[in-house]
């Protein structure tokens, strides 16, 4: 007799709520594998009884199959991967792993909920929504990413695959693991090893103190890394100039010149194309796609800068579409138009766009666009 979803949460509730043994559960269930009824048991406890009724749960994306096919091939087990997954059946995970090893990564694409749970109509609704969620999303973790990066005081690009793997650890929680390792550019591998090494005992730890010692109580600050380098040479210390300066950046004992950035400003005066302050501050709305917002934040690292563009839904809150970049030229805003238009169709249709008087906005393809748009 084949056990349904309904009959596995009996099974964890009798186990949980009622105190029924793991052997009793089993028994009661014409002999339920043991181990399996133990999984479920785990798997209630780190998801919910969400986990066993909501039909959206089992809808597996593409990317989360490919990191969870990852993770087994790295040596993580079947069932503790399926288990952060919050996959019922762990065999789903072994038919991916099987397929994979068969077809490659081409083998492997999106599974959605089952068709008798939602009409076409409703699919397609669903797909669109989750998309625009999904989008949302991402750009928000690559908001948040970019400042964690920021803080290092390193440009982006000199940001070290440890120091990546920890900005991921710190907003694994708010965000998808799979999104976050794409924007960082790491491999699951990567990130794991390096997790795995940030638990090792640090071998550099006396040579820390050591250098903790000479710069902040025997010389108050007042010299660089050379003279420690020189020192510590002294008292017997194996260690390379280089590896000196690295542990003293970290620490923030280096002074580094910064580049000094000024305040972002895209206004050049009136340029001929100024659009009439239909809006005269009144942000109510009682719908969305009534009135948006637009401007152009900056986002200074080391040695470049980081532009964001979004279109803000006033109702909603909503990014309804954004363009990101290292420059603020008008190709990103026309990018970002053309995607609002092709994303959300006729919805946009005499939306009122808030902007500033930046020459951006007041170029003619701006203008041309949002006149024939």
């Amino acid at each position: 007799m084949r056990t349904t979803i309904g009959d596995k949460l009996k099974m964890v509730e009798a186990h949980i709520l009622e105190g029924k043994s793991l052997s009793h559960v089993s028994e009661i269930y014409g002999g339920y594998d043991v181990s399996g009824i133990k999984y479920l048991v785990n798997l209630y406890n780190k998801h919910g009884k969400e986990i066993f009724i909501n039909r959206e749960r089992r809808e597996y994306r593409r990317d989360t199959k490919l990191l969870a096919i990852s993770r087994v091939k790295n040596g993580e087990s079947i069932r503790s991967v399926a288990l952060d997954l919050g996959i019922i059946e762990p065999t789903i995970l072994g038919d991916w792993i099987k397929l994979y090893d068969k077809k490659g990564e081409d083998g492997i694409k999106t599974t959605y909920a089952r068709a008798d749970y939602m009409t076409k109509d409703q699919r397609a609704k669903h797909i669109v929504d989750k998309t625009l969620k999904e989008e949302n999303e991402r750009l928000k973790a690559e908001i948040e990413y970019l400042k964690k990066s920021s803080s290092l005081a390193q440009k982006l690009k000199g940001v070290t695959n440890k120091e990546k793997s920890l900005i991921v650890t710190e907003l694994r929680r708010e965000f998808k693991l799979e999104v976050l390792l794409e924007i960082a550019g790491l491999s699951s591998s990567t990130y794991y090893y390096n997790m795995e090494e940030k638990d090792k005992p640090d071998r550099y730890e006396a040579l820390k103190n050591e250098i903790d010692h000479l710069y902040i109580k025997v010389h108050k600050k007042r010299i660089g890394y050379q003279k420690i380098y020189n020192e510590l040479k002294k008292k017997g210390f194996t260690v390379g100039k280089n590896k000196v300066y690295e542990i003293m950046r970290d620490k923030g004992y280096l002074k580094v010149k910064r580049k000094k950035w000024r305040k972002y400003s895209s206004y050049a005066g009136d340029l001929g194309w100024v659009k009439p302050n239909h809006m005269n501050r009144d942000f109510t709305t009682t719908a969305p796609y009534q009135k948006c917002g637009t401007d152009i934040t900056i986002f200074p690292l080391e040695d470049e800068t980081v532009y964001l563009s979004p279109i803000i839904d006033f109702h909603t809150r909503e990014i309804l579409s954004y363009s990101l970049g290292t420059n603020a030229k008008m190709n990103k805003i026309v990018k970002m138009l053309n995607d609002l238009k092709n994303n959300h169709g006729d919805k946009v249709l005499g939306m009122m766009i808030q902007s500033d008087q930046g020459i951006q906005y007041q170029n003619s393809r701006y203008s041309s666009i949002f006149i024939n748009g």
